[in-house]
């Protein structure tokens, strides 16, 4: 009797097995299928011939931006609808049971910081801060410092546990800068983040401009001072 109830529960686990295989290689299958659908997507985007500059727009797919022109943005967008239909049938044929739906981190994917559209080699890219040679990224960090600097320089301060400190890094020397949330706070946002991705790729191209990796001073806080944040060193 043993041997039976053995034998029997072996055949079980073989089908149980042998289902489960099915179902991952079709959710394989159809991930894979997927995956060749936005690759030729995106290759269709990145070998088309240079048009003016703000006749594109820039669309964020998966995790990377693409250039797109009106005139080809139809045949685009249908690859890209392909795309998204074979990968939610990636996702059902894993878990056809709503009760056991998969569960997946749907923390938005934080992209490197554009710096707009520019023809390549006669193809448009999306520029990133590693496009840019020196003399462009020096000129583009000594626009936006003082932007992202004096941004909040208005903001009334009148309690001071409501703001905090951000450090830049501007030509070796540790910058403390008071921030406080305010409705226009995406704005700073993203200057932020493009200021310290131009710095990061100038880093990289000055082979590391002999900074110290660590900030000397720190800061010691915030304290409103005649309706103004400061920073006490």
């Amino acid at each position: 009797m043993k041997k039976i109830l053995l034998l029997v529960f072996s055949l079980l686990t073989v089908i149980t097995l042998f289902y489960a295989c099915k179902k991952d290689n079709k959710y394989d299958e159809l991930t894979h299928l997927a995956a060749i659908k936005l690759q030729e997507a995106i290759k269709f985007a990145e070998n088309q011939p240079c048009k003016p500059v703000e006749e594109w727009r820039i669309d964020t797919i998966s995790n990377r931006y693409v250039a797109v022109h009106p005139s080809f943005e139809r045949e685009y967008i249908k690859l890209i609808n392909e795309y998204k239909k074979l990968f939610e049938q990636a996702i059902k044929a894993y878990r056809p049971d709503k009760k056991e739906g998969l569960v997946y981190d749907t923390t938005p994917i934080e992209l490197y910081p554009h710096f707009g559209v520019r023809c390549k080699e006669g193809n448009m890219i999306v520029l990133l801060a590693e496009d840019l040679d020196l003399v462009e990224i020096n000129q583009r960090l000594e626009m936006l410092f003082p932007k992202v600097r004096d941004f909040f320089k208005d903001t009334p301060c009148t309690d001071a546990s409501k703001w905090y400190i951000i450090t830049l890094l501007k030509d070796c020397e540790f910058v403390p800068i008071a921030i406080t949330n305010t409705p226009n706070f995406r704005t700073f946002e993203e200057m932020e983040r493009q200021y310290r991705s131009l710095n990061a790729a100038k880093v990289l191209l000055t082979k590391g401009m002999d900074c110290p990796s660590v900030n000397p001073n720190p800061s010691q806080g915030i304290v409103c001072v005649n309706g103004k944040a400061s920073v006490k060193l």
